[in-house]
C-alpha cells in the first residue's frame, strides 16, 4: 500500500512539474507593467488662519501603468501672514499688563508622501485624484522694535519666534489635467488640507485647515 502511495506521489508531482514548465509565473509585479515619473511645481493660494496666503513647493513621483504615482511632495507658505492677538503680558518689571495687543507672524511648511490616481490618463481632459500624508511645522513669531539709536534703522522691527508646533496633515484633492505635450501636463485643482495634533496656544488646528486652489505643471514620462 505504501509502495502504491509512493509512485501515486511521484507521478502527481512529476505531472504538477511539467505543467508549471508549460506555464508562466502569475506575479503582481510582471512584465506588462509600465512606468513613468514626474516632476512638478506647484502653486496653492489658501486661507490660512483666515488669510489668504500663498504656498509653493513642488511633487514628484513614479507612474505606474500610466494611472498609479507613488512619490513625495513637499510646500511652504511663501506669503507674509500678519495678526493682532491680545493676551496678558508682563513689562520689563515683570508687571503684568492686562489686555495688551502686539502683531504676530504666521509661518508653516509640510511635506510627505504623495499619491495620485489617475483616471482615462490618455484624454485630453482628464481627472487626477491626489493624496498627501505627512507632517510639518508652524511657528508663530512677535513683533519687536528696538531702540533706533543702538540699531540699524532697517532692523528697527523684527520679529522674533515666540511658540512652534509640529502636526499631522492630510490632503485630499481633485484635479482636472490636460495633456499638453507628450512630456508635459498642466494641473488645475482643489484640495483640503486637514491639520491635527497642534500645540499651539494662540491658534488651533482649524485656523491651520482649509481648501487650497491648485496650480501645478508636470514634466516627465507619463
Amino acid at each position: 500500500m505504501k509502495s502504491l502511495l509512493f509512485v501515486i506521489f511521484v507521478l502527481t508531482t512529476g505531472w504538477l512539474m511539467g505543467q508549471d514548465e508549460s506555464q508562466e509565473y502569475k506575479t503582481i509585479f510582471g512584465k506588462g507593467i509600465e512606468s513613468g515619473g514626474f516632476g512638478a511645481p506647484e502653486f496653492k493660494v489658501s486661507q490660512v488662519n483666515n488669510k489668504t496666503s500663498l504656498l509653493f513647493g513642488g511633487k514628484g513621483g513614479w507612474i505606474i501603468n500610466h494611472k498609479f504615482v507613488i512619490g513625495g511632495a513637499g510646500y511652504g507658505m511663501t506669503s507674509k501672514n500678519t495678526f493682532d492677538y491680545t493676551e496678558d503680558l508682563e513689562d520689563l518689571d515683570g508687571n503684568m499688563v492686562f489686555d495688551s495687543t502686539r502683531t504676530l507672524n504666521l509661518s508653516m511648511g509640510y511635506g510627505g508622501v504623495y499619491l495620485e490616481f489617475i483616471m482615462l490618463p490618455k484624454k485630453l481632459f482628464h481627472l487626477t485624484f491626489p493624496l498627501l500624508i505627512g507632517s510639518g511645522g508652524s511657528d508663530i513669531s512677535a513683533k519687536t522694535y528696538y531702540d533706533a539709536n543702538t540699531v540699524d534703522p532697517e532692523d528697527w522691527t523684527q520679529y522674533e519666534q515666540i511658540e512652534s508646533t509640529g502636526f499631522f496633515i492630510l490632503e485630499p484633492g481633485v484635479n482636472v489635467q490636460l495633456n499638453m505635450t507628450k512630456i508635459m501636463r498642466l494641473d488645475l485643482g482643489v484640495s483640503y488640507r486637514f491639520i491635527a495634533a497642534t500645540d499651539l496656544q494662540r491658534l488651533s488646528n482649524n485656523d491651520l485647515s482649509d481648501f487650497s486652489f491648485n496650480l501645478a505643471l508636470k514634466f516627465g514620462k507619463f
